[in-house]
């Protein structure tokens, strides 16, 4: 069962810091170095301070990034720069952002502490394949702050809104929002302190049965479950009830029509003796290629329009400005191709493009993928079509948005897809609340 609970945030103190936006961040993945110095640069109290801190040659074993953090934090605490809520609440939010075309939407979730559970308790389903390095650097991070500085993102399975709805019951009388930030995507953030025994009566109770989806931050899940094995180890009293046997999670019903996902594109490099008159010649026999002309929108356009209908990948290649529209030939049998997998595993664009394309074409094999060593990652099509066409990479695949519905169907096959198949937008904003996973202020 799915254990949801309000709990005692830590929040950055209004009276100390007048605006959210100068010290909130994006999540660390999406933070690069140059980014991560400009927000350095606005707060000498931005969370990156502490969620992503700096790098330096000089960094020891005993000084070093997670030293820092866990430096900084106490030094906040001590400041009451982050402040204690005084009781357990659950925190609604609200984010209004501009959609596909620049359509107006809102996303509607809200934030609590979620019992971490093992995968074979059915009570997580992921979707998305893992890494070693960020798992270490989230747990040490974990292990210097005591806290979950981000949340996991989840859905939750709730075709009935019956928890939408007792948060709009609850903002009839709301008043203004308790914390308000305006993010780097352009996202208008607003959050209410909700303590109210009544609907956290009724999460419980919605709630409890399911089993909920991680939607990003597969990492920050496993961190958790790392967290708290190395705390049993510690205290093999424990009861089950502490802290550090809870994580801070953001939920949003997987049917809410505020929930967007958006593509990430891949960009091929470092194929020894590529060539692309003979991939062109592979491809042939497995899709139907075709040149477009107008560039990266005119493309994602008729991807778009294949949707459901055909599996659909656009192509740059390395020093071109032409562009191509790949459609799976309807002969391939992607039952056969993929028989090791799911049935939910072998409709999915994801699976096609890595191991058909990447894998099977391309040669680079799974491991290879997993480790990044001929694969990167592009949210920005227009980006993607430069940096080919420059010569930063052989080939650029153009994909299409991987569905909810396919994401949901995935995780209850009980199938990882590969890294990066979902960019869910917007991201939620690090910094906005902050779990402790201890009793009290230290």
């Amino acid at each position: 069962m799915a254990d949801v609970r309000p709990f005692r945030a830590l929040r950055y103190n209004p009276g100390k810091i007048g605006n959210l936006s100068l010290v909130t961040s994006p999540p660390y993945d999406v933070i690069d170095e140059e980014f991560q110095q400009r927000l350095y640069a606005r707060s000498p109290y931005g969370i990156v301070r502490i969620d992503y801190g700096a790098v330096f040659p000089c960094d020891t074993e005993k000084e070093n990034r997670y030293t820092r953090s866990k430096k900084i934090f106490s030094q906040w605490l001590d400041e009451k720069i982050l402040v204690r809520d005084t009781e357990p609440s659950l925190y609604y939010v609200e984010e209004d952002y501009a959609g596909e075309f620049g359509k107006p939407c809102t996303r509607k979730g809200f934030l609590a502490a979620v019992k971490v559970e093992d995968a074979e308790s059915g009570v997580y389903r992921p979707h998305e394949k893992t890494l070693a390095g960020p798992k270490a650097d989230r747990l040490n991070l974990t292990l210097a702050t005591k806290a979950n500085l981000s949340p996991v993102f989840s859905l939750y399975d709730d075709p009935g809104f019956e928890i939408e709805k007792g948060f709009a019951r609850m903002m009839e009388s709301s008043p203004a929002p308790d914390a308000e930030v305006q993010s780097d995507e352009g996202t208008r953030i607003r959050m209410w302190k909700v303590s109210d025994p009544a609907l956290a009566a009724l999460i419980a109770k919605v709630m409890g049965p399911k089993s909920f989806f991680i939607a990003d931050g597969h990492h920050r899940y496993e961190t958790a479950l790392n967290y708290r094995k190395i705390l049993r180890e510690q205290n093999p009293d424990s009861t089950g009830e502490e802290p550090w046997n809870f994580v801070l999670m953001y939920l949003v019903n997987l049917w809410s029509e505020g929930l967007s996902v958006l593509p990430t594109h891949r960009m091929v490099f470092g194929l020894e003796g590529f060539s692309a008159p003979a991939f062109f010649e592979k491809a042939g026999e497995l899709f139907d290629i075709e040149e477009v002309s107008g560039g990266s929108e005119i493309l994602l356009d008729r991807m778009k329009a294949l949707r459901g209908k055909r599996h659909a990948f656009g192509l740059a290649v390395k020093g071109s400005s032409s562009l191509y529209l790949l459609s799976l030939k309807e002969s391939v049998d992607l039952n056969e191709m993929f028989k090791s997998r799911a049935p939910a595993m072998r409709k999915l664009d994801v699976t096609i493009l890595h191991g058909l394309i990447i894998e099977k074409l391309l040669g680079v094999d799974e491991k290879a993928q997993e480790e990044q060593k001929n694969l990167k990652y592009v949210k920005d099509a227009g980006e993607l079509h430069r940096r080919v066409k420059a010569g930063e990479a052989d080939l650029g695949f153009f994909m299409n948005p991987t569905p909810v519905a396919q994401v949901k169907e995935a995780a209850e096959a009980g199938e990882r897809m590969p890294q990066k198949s979902t960019y869910f937008f917007p991201k939620l904003v690090t910094g906005l609340l902050i779990n402790p996973l201890y009793e009290e202020e230290n």
